[in-house]
């Protein structure tokens, strides 16, 4: 164990303890956290440690949806290729979980992610015993890393992305964490910006590649959109209802009001529109539906089972886990959110764009860096800078069916000319597995 190690979990361990009268009331509040405590203080059922000696294991590690939707592609591409092995995939968040385990085949072996605790992280590790580990995009755990170096296991960053947030963070303590990095045995980077960042706080420059982004891989091209019949039924919604799509908006809720002022300016121009409002925290479903109430409009939730048969007078709240691609087939037009104020973050606009949607966001996408700007300049998706430019874009697009046409097709394009990340870091897996 390194002096780093050490001194790590002794300043943990002790800081865990002196504010543990302030966290534990906490978590045990918040039903996202409660319902996963016990299973991520290394509580494992029988049933899943029967499983995890079925094959030798392959752990493979995602935060939540969006980190897990990366690593399906990853492990779908690679199973022809390890059929000796299992995956072992681990989660942080319910969503992520809830998702995980409606897509994940009975081969695979799902558990939540153990909790930054030595003991309860060597517990894990030792159970799930992989011959190789594998950590999607940024989730940099010491006591995940150390404990298996400490085991001789193999570890990859794929997809690997520092944010500048994440940047600045690590260099106040880059001795420590250039420490952690010397225990990774290959970072495959999403671009150049990302490599030169994990560079900068410490990474060897032998284990250091430009990969790509397998968002790309995983988006799904459809030149031609057809509508998800199923869906509009279950929603009592007309076919080819011009739905504006308000998709991933930010937790405080500032966007929420701008989608609704955008709508109603819409309708002006256009009154056969409707909205759908579509929260990347499903909890937030009441409150939009408030705001909605409070602006005039009927609420109508997804969670409760409502039906949105009356789009001059409703408002549809999708506040449900893995839904968004079916809407993505009723949609028009589509605001990707956590984008358009201040510190912003982006969420995934790639996914709609290869589904064949005009996209817009706003300037403020810093997690995905290196593809919103250089998708817009293709000319496959459109930065705005606020509400009135939002609200603009939006008609003019409504409006011009032709440039609509052309945008789609550009940002698909453009997808097509990124992919081959997945099959760069299943190279690299091989090559770690079999050496």
């Amino acid at each position: 164990m390194s002096f780093y190690s050490t001194a790590y979990n002794i300043f943990g361990t002790a800081t865990a303890g002196i504010t543990l009268p302030v966290w534990l009331p906490y978590v045990l509040a918040k039903r996202k956290y409660r319902l996963s405590l016990l299973r991520r203080s290394g509580f494992i059922s029988n049933n899943i440690k029967e499983k995890l000696k079925r094959k030798p294991n392959i752990w493979v590690h995602a935060v939540s949806v969006g980190e897990f939707n990366l690593a399906a592609t990853l492990i779908e591409k690679l199973k022809p290729r390890c059929p000796d092995f299992q995956f072992v995939v681990s989660v942080t968040t319910l969503t992520g979980y809830k998702v995980a385990s409606k897509k994940l085949t009975d081969d695979d072996v799902l558990i939540f992610f153990p909790t930054e605790f030595k003991p309860v992280m060597n517990k894990v590790i030792n159970l799930v015993n992989p011959k190789l580990a594998v950590i999607i995009e940024t989730e940099i755990w010491p006591n995940f890393v150390y404990g298996l170096a400490e085991r001789g296991i193999p570890l990859i960053l794929a997809n690997g992305r520092i944010s500048e947030k994440s940047f600045s963070r690590y260099k106040r303590v880059k001795p420590f964490i250039k420490n952690v990095l010397q225990n990774f045995s290959h970072f495959n980077m999403q671009t150049d910006h990302d490599a030169e960042r994990i560079l900068g706080i410490g990474a060897d420059e032998n284990q250091v590649s430009v990969t790509g982004n397998i968002k790309f891989d995983s988006a799904k091209i459809v030149e031609k959109p057809v509508a998800d019949i199923d869906f509009l039924n279950e929603l009592s919604l007309k076919q080819n209802t011009h739905i504006f799509l308000a998709a991933a908006l930010e937790k405080t809720g500032r966007e929420d009001p701008i989608a609704i002022n955008v709508f109603e300016k819409l309708r002006e121009k256009h009154p056969e529109a409707a909205l759908v409002i579509v929260p990347r925290h499903p909890e937030r479903g009441a409150d939009i539906a408030k705001l909605v109430s409070s602006r005039g409009f009927i609420p109508r939730q997804r969670s409760k089972g409502e039906k949105f048969d009356n789009t001059e007078k409703q408002i549809f709240i999708l506040d449900t886990v893995g839904e968004l691609a079916r809407l993505y087939t009723l949609a028009k037009i589509v605001y990707v959110g956590k984008s358009l104020l201040k510190p912003g973050g982006g969420q995934n606009m790639i996914e709609p764009v290869g589904l064949g949607l005009p996209v817009i966001y706003g300037k403020y996408t810093g997690n995905f860096r290196g593809i919103a700007d250089v998708l817009a300049s293709h000319g496959g998706s459109k930065i705005v800078a606020d509400e009135n430019e939002l609200t603009n874009t939006v008609i003019d697009l409504w409006n011009n069916p032709e440039k609509t046409a052309e945008m789609v097709a550009n940002g698909q394009n453009y997808i097509r000319s990124q992919q081959g990340a997945t099959q760069k870091n299943i190279d690299t897996i091989i090559s770690l597995l079999t050496t």
